[in-house]
């Protein structure tokens, strides 16, 4: 029997799902013009040369930096690091007054043209897949199954590997410490919040529905066991 916490997050849920892809209008979303267009495929060649900028944090083969907190873009699906470096180009992410990090790529986006930003994918798609150690400690692995199953499957999909169609990243294999972030940063209107962001804003909604600090390491715990499968 789920307890009431449960109950709450699986009414929340059903009620955000109905509405997901969505606008206010309730008419469906549309995907960025930008993003409906296949994707280029970039000269990974000339995105190494541009690369060496976005090496300095999130290293040399895109596996991250916690001291820096720059998260791993290897493992990243290419259609969700196109759209994220979009987002931080026109200001649709990273320009809220808490979002220290967020900032630092907006400078850094707004160097890059559309073609450069299919390099620098093209270059960072060459690159290994990383591994990480777990930092995110005190999470229940079972009941963040759960969790995930009823808030975050739906669109992260079966093995939080991500689905293109609603352009959600892929969470495995994705350190644990900038899940948290994001997920926090998600439920205080950090992140997700900026006009024409659409896709950030149904996560917002989403992880507003999120009770406490426990149930996001519960979700992490979860994601970090699928890595170790």
């Amino acid at each position: 029997m789920r307890n009431p916490t449960q109950l709450i997050l699986v009414t929340a849920f059903t009620f955000l799902l109905a509405s997901c892809g969505s606008s206010d209008d309730k008419k469906p979303a549309t995907k960025p013009e930008s993003l409906v267009k296949k994707a280029d495929v970039g000269n990974a060649t000339k995105g190494k040369a541009l690369y060496m900028t976005c090496a300095t944090c999130h290293g040399q083969k895109a596996e991250g930096m916690l001291a820096l907190g720059a998260p791993a873009l290897a493992d990243q699906e290419p259609y969700y690091l196109k759209q994220q470096l979009n987002n931080f180009r026109t200001k649709k992410r990273g320009v809220h007054e808490k979002d220290a990090f967020g900032s630092q790529m907006v400078a850094f986006a707004k160097t890059l043209d559309s073609d450069g930003i299919n390099d620098v994918i093209a270059y960072i798609k060459t690159m290994p897949s990383p591994t990480h150690e777990a930092t995110v400690e005190g999470g229940d692995i079972e009941a963040g199954k759960n969790y995930y199953n009823m808030i975050c499957g739906a669109c992260h999909g079966t093995g939080a590997v991500g689905i293109e169609a609603l352009f959600s990243p892929r969470l495995v294999g994705m350190q644990d410490w900038y899940l948290e972030r994001q997920l926090n940063n998600f439920r205080a209107g950090i992140r997700g919040k900026e006009a024409g962001d659409t896709y950030g804003a149904q996560m917002q909604q989403i992880a507003e529905a999120i009770p406490d600090d426990q149930t996001v390491k519960d979700i992490i715990a979860y994601i970090n066991s699928l890595q170790a499968e």
